[in-house]
């Protein structure tokens, strides 16, 4: 008996690794994708860098043009590691910039007045230092005797320039130059003796004069200055083109206004070149840039690219050590389209490659002669790069032996794209085109069997002998299909079984049977417009440059809206855009300023059905309609440049009249205004009691919900009104507010949230005699609305058979709409929220989930509904009745579960906004997330997939099952049956 025990213990322990297993399987990193991005790389701060002295491999390092630092692996264009410089990437007034010493294990950014330096193969900070005023330079210089090591130049308050040196390992400052002469500092560059500190010293009349300062490296003094004569050539910082650094012979170059001529001066020198450029084309120069080693060991030689509107060249120039002159070695020929050039160095060996549309080539500094020669493929990945060709690139070449080479280029593409080409061949494409998005919508897809719809629908409208005839075409039409069908029975049971998706639903743009499968479009501040498929991971179906946006200026997209394939992109002053959504094509173009002062358009229906837009002027009221039939008692809502909200109306024939306006009180000013989202369906009127009573809510499709905010009072003012009436239905003031962190709110069915960090405590509770200052935290209010504080009571208007905004019935509140009952609770939670949206399903049915963007954690989580619910008991345990509601005492600390957070251990960063969209399930809802970075999508059953079997669901047990019953039915039928007769015999 003890062995039997002992034998039934081992046979348990040994089945708990089984057990354990079969728990629940995560379907995580399965039905979501993540497009981990850093931005679109900067030419002056991207370039490959050995992480430590023992790596044989570079990695890729860039600073973006949102000043995010990554480090990217070259081999397959995976993301290693990351740092956010800024909390955020829109209007970045910083370039930023990023330096590592060759066989550095870090790498060094400075944004604004903060340097860090970064270990290079985890990205863990190493060390930062904090200096008044932006940096102006950033290099790490490497001089004889004196090792390598970081040098900075700020400008401080006073028009004061600054030169630091700090060491490269603990951040420390070894010294500091200060030079109070009020000229502009500009650079910093270093020879193998001495460090150089370079200023703009503004000319009498009109120019600069290039002042260069040479310090000692070890003590930082002052050992001589040179004032190059550049005032009538360098008119701004732009027409300076290079400032050498870890270079034997580092050279400073410039350029005039019109790129006639170009001056070079070898740094430390008074002496300057002047290189006159031939143009031999049509087209005017656009830009010039020069490209030379930053390294002392490589050979004095440096290249300078030409670049017009249709073709682009290069000249090859060497330094001569002894005297410093500048002597051209040769020439590259001209090529039309746009190119790019990069600088490699082996040992003392400089080497250019060259980066067009359809071809990459090497040569070395010291010949003409071409090493390498590899027909390009700039067009791939579904043709998502632009025919505009490259903006610039950084490569590394690797000699082979027998005069061959290997050589990989990181080429930035004029869409912001990133592609890796090795030897021609593309290797690897990260959309980094795709930061900065700034709107997105759905866009559903046609079911596969929409023809058949609409072949049925021809037959309908037929009579019996057409429509026979056309059913009996349309049969021998789908025998074509047969054997392909016939063909895919084995892999479309083997996904059933393996709960993968069979290749043919994987072809073509169509629904999939749980519409699961959508389209995003997508509009980025650079001008662009793409499409995501969330059938295949978010993967872009198509992208181009919709709009072009001048340096340093966004694009202000106002919102999408699609309808059936076409996609409208509200642009800034009126502009417009219509798109197909599955093809990428442009339908129709309207520019923005064709009426004066005009903000954006609404979309209203006419008296016949049609859709057209509204346009909304800047102080909020609405354009001339009045060649269009309007819809009598069409309501729009605007706000205006004055933050003022305004309801506007129409009767029936006539043009938009203002019905009603609400006005902020002295000192406060409209934060933001919400309605409920267009997809916002009703299960249920009211909510069942544990007691079996109903308590009905108040569904009000017009509601509207208005924040502001009073800076000098610290007080954030929340308005519920009616849209249709402008009634304040109801009002609450919170009082300690910090109005500069964010605030947001959001409203659906009969609640509302919204988010701030103020006082903890109400005004009054706090003791008068204490005179500490009050503690602030994140709160996340939940407040919902009933018609009655009283269980199935319909309120004053419960039996109006007919109830009107605009007409109340006559009250004690004289005439005023009815207010509701309105139930809150406040919950502190430990982070702040920036964005709030709501998963909702097709019916409505599924409990909602309230969706929070946390920022400083970098994640998005989805709280469930009913843990947000303000008539949870306070102060009391509930009773059987609340229980059995699911009611469960208030807690006013809220933290955030683990399993909230939808994106898992993934670090999502930028994210602004989140939008939702129904499927075919009722279970399940598409949430996609997106903004100054990152891009997110998933899907959300807040109670589980209930009518859905999930991955963990055993097929292959189920049919195993059925086939062991149907045979052992089969086995033991004769048997009983025999059984049977022979009783009957013997009976």
């Amino acid at each position: 008996m003890r062995n039997l025990a002992l034998s039934l213990r081992l046979f348990l322990f040994c089945l708990l690794p089984t057990l354990t297993l079969a728990v629940f399987a995560d379907e995580a990193y399965q039905t979501d994708y993540h497009h981990a991005l850093v931005g679109v790389p900067q030419s002056h701060t991207t370039f490959f860098h050995r992480p430590s002295v023992a790596s044989k491999a570079s990695l890729l390092y860039t600073l973006s043009d949102r000043l995010v630092l990554g480090a990217v692996n070259p081999k397959d264009g995976t993301l290693l590691w990351r740092q956010r410089l800024v909390d955020s990437g829109r209007n970045v007034t910083s370039r930023g910039f990023l330096s590592a010493g060759d066989g550095e294990s870090i790498v060094v950014s400075a944004v604004d007045g903060l340097l860090r330096a970064w270990d290079a193969a985890d990205g863990r900070l190493v060390w930062e230092w904090s200096g008044q005023g932006r940096a102006n330079a950033l290099e790490v210089v490497e001089m004889e005797g004196v090792g390598k090591d970081v040098v900075v130049i700020h400008k401080e308050e006073g028009q004061v320039g600054m030169a630091r040196r700090l060491s490269a390992a603990t951040g420390d400052v070894k010294w500091e130059f200060r030079d109070e002469s009020g000229d502009i500092p500009f650079a910093v560059a270093s020879s193998p003796t001495s460090v150089y500190y370079i200023s703009l010293h503004s000319a009498l009349l009109k120019g600069f004069k290039v002042k260069v300062t040479e310090l000692d490296p070890v003590t930082g003094k002052e050992t001589g200055q040179n004032t190059l004569s550049s005032d009538s050539d360098v008119s701004s910082e732009d027409s300076i083109l290079f400032v050498g650094a870890n270079s034997a012979a580092p050279l400073l170059v410039w350029t005039d206004k019109a790129f006639k001529v170009l001056k070079i001066n070898n740094i430390g020198s008074k002496h300057t070149t002047t290189v006159n450029i031939v143009n031999d084309g049509a087209d005017d120069i656009e830009k010039i840039s020069v490209h030379a080693p930053r390294t002392i060991k490589a050979q004095p030689h440096f290249l300078v690219h030409y670049q017009t509107a249709k073709s682009h060249w290069a000249e090859v120039y060497h330094v001569d050590l002894s005297d410093g002159s500048v002597s051209k070695a040769y020439s590259l020929p001209r090529v039309g389209g746009r190119g790019a050039f990069s600088t490699s160095t082996e040992y003392a060996n400089v080497f250019f490659t060259r980066n067009t549309e359809d071809e990459v080539s090497l040569v070395a500094s010291v010949s003409h002669g071409i090493l390498g020669r590899w027909p390009a493929r700039l067009q791939s990945y579904g043709g998502l790069a632009d025919h505009e060709g490259v903006s610039h690139a950084v490569s590394e070449v690797v000699p082979k032996g027998d005069s061959t080479y290997a050589v990989r280029s990181a080429v930035t593409l004029k869409s912001g794209d990133w592609e890796l080409i090795r030897n021609g061949e593309p290797v690897w494409i990260r959309t980094e085109g795709l930061t900065g998005v700034v709107a997105a919508a759905w866009a559903d897809l046609a079911e596969e069997a929409q023809d058949l719809a609409q072949d049925l629908a021809v037959e309908g409208h037929q009579n019996i002998f057409a429509a026979y005839e056309h059913r009996v075409r349309r049969h021998v039409r789908d025998l074509q299909h047969l054997p392909a069908w016939l063909q895919s029975i084995p892999s479309r049971v083997m996904a059933s079984f393996l709960g993968t998706q069979p290749a043919s639903q994987q072809e073509g743009l169509h629904r999939d049977s749980f519409g699961f499968r959508k389209l995003i479009i997508a509009a980025t501040e650079h001008g662009r417009l793409v499409a995501l498929d969330t059938g295949r991971q978010g993967y872009p179906i198509w992208s181009f440059q919709a709009v072009d946006i001048p340096m340093g200026q966004t694009w202000d997209v106002h919102d999408i809206e699609v309808h059936e394939r076409v996609a409208i992109v509200k642009g800034p002053g009126g502009q417009s855009l219509r798109v197909d959504t599955v093809t990428g094509n442009v339908l129709q173009r309207q520019s923005g300023g064709s009426i004066g002062s005009l903000e954006t358009f609404v979309s209203v229906h006419a008296e016949s059905g049609e859709k057209f837009m509204v346009p909304i002027l800047a102080d909020g009221s609405p354009g001339d309609v009045s060649e269009r039939n309007l819809r009598g008692g069409t309501t729009i809502v605007t706000q205006g440049q004055d933050g003022t909200v305004r309801g506007w109306v129409t009767a029936k024939d006539t043009k938009f009249q203002m019905a009603w306006e609400f006005v902020p009180m002295s000192g406060e000013k409209v934060l933001g205004a919400k309605s409920r989202p267009m997809h916002d369906p009703v299960a249920s009127l009211g909510k069942v009691l544990g007691d079996r009573n109903v308590l009905y809510k108040y569904l009000n499709p017009n509601l509207l919900l208005v924040t502001t905010v009073g800076v000098a009072t610290s007080t954030l003012g929340v308005y519920l009104l009616d849209s249709i009436s402008g009634d304040v239905l109801y009002t609450t003031t919170h009082f300690g507010v910090d109005t500069n962190r964010p605030i947001t709110s959001i409203i659906s069915e009969n609640w509302f949230a919204y988010s701030m960090f103020c006082d903890p405590v109400a005004l009054g509770e706090q003791d008068a005699k204490s005179s500490l200052p009050l503690p602030k935290a994140h709160q996340l209010v939940v407040s919902e609305l009933f018609e009655s504080p009283f269980p199935n009571d319909r309120g004053p208007l419960g039996s109006s058979p007919n109830v009107s905004a605009l007409r109340p019935a006559a009250s004690e509140n004289g005439g005023i709409a009815e207010a509701p009952h309105v139930k809150s609770q406040a919950f502190v939670i430990p982070a702040p929220i920036s964005h709030m949206s709501i998963a909702s399903t097709l019916q409505g049915i599924t409990p909602r989930s309230l969706l929070c963007v946390l920022p400083s954690l970098n994640a998005l989580i989805a709280i469930p509904r009913n843990l947000l619910d303000p008539r949870r008991p306070v102060g009391r345990e509930p009773t059987a009745a609340e229980m059995e509601e699911g009611l469960f005492k208030y807690n006013p600390v809220l933290e955030f579960d683990p399993k909230w957070f939808l994106n898992h251990q993934r670090e999502v960063a930028g994210l602004e906004k989140v939008i939702t969209s129904p499927t075919l399930l009722e279970s399940t809802s598409l949430v996609f997330a997106f903004g100054d970075v990152d891009m997110f999508g998933t899907r959300v059953a807040p109670i589980g997939g209930f009518d859905v079997l999930g991955k963990g669901f055993n097929k292959l047990q189920l049919v195993g099952t059925v086939v062991a019953l149907a045979i052992g039915t089969g086995f033991l039928a004769p048997m009983v049956r025999k059984k049977q007769i022979d009783g009957r015999w013997k009976a």
